[in-house]
Order: structure tokens, then sequence, then C-alpha cells
């Protein structure tokens, strides 16, 4: 089992979804869906006393077109351009196979 981490920063996060969708162009950020319960917890240091708490769990992350002013947007065309049409090699032309006469 591997025991290091992998930490992605958002941009990071934004440019490997990018380039997954095959997206190259315009601005996106992303958008997280959160959802909150109520809940009564019990804390550690005194597992005989209850207090309120709060349960916040991730639903969903969503790419978004979005402004290019955005705080957190990341321009596509930037962080996965299109590949450039591969440069045509010339066209040889063969050679024809040697004739003799015989």
């Amino acid at each position: 089992m591997p025991t290091s981490e992998h930490k992605y920063s958002i941009e990071e996060l934004l440019t490997a979804l990018l380039r997954d969708k095959g997206i190259h162009e315009g601005h996106w950020a992303l958008n997280v869906e959160f959802s909150a319960t109520g809940a009564t917890v019990k804390p550690q240091d005194d597992p005989a006393r209850t207090l309120p708490g709060l349960i916040v769990s991730m639903n969903s992350a969503t790419l978004v077109p979005a402004v290019s002013a955005a705080a957190g947007a990341v321009d596509a065309a930037v962080v996965n351009p299109r590949k450039s049409a591969a440069s045509a090699k010339p066209v040889r032309a063969r050679r024809s196979p040697a004739r003799t006469l015989q």
C-alpha cells in the first residue's frame, strides 16, 4: 500500500478535470456542493458530556464556466491547450525498382 499522500491545489484539480473532459476553451471554476446536518456529539476528553455538533459532507464537485476575472478561475486555453496539428512530413517519392532488360 502506498504510504505517500498527494495533495492538489484547486488550480491543479481544475487543470486535471479540464484535461479529463477535453475542454480547451473558456474560463472555468470549481463549484463544490456540501451538505450540513446537526447532531449531538461526545467530546473525546469527556465522553459523558454531549454537545451540539455539525456534520459536513461533500456531495459533488462541478466544473462551471466563469468570467475571466473570477477569483480561482483558470483559462482552459492556457492549462489545456489544443495540441497543434503535427507538421506534415514531406512525402517522399518512391523509387521505382530497377528494371533490367533480360
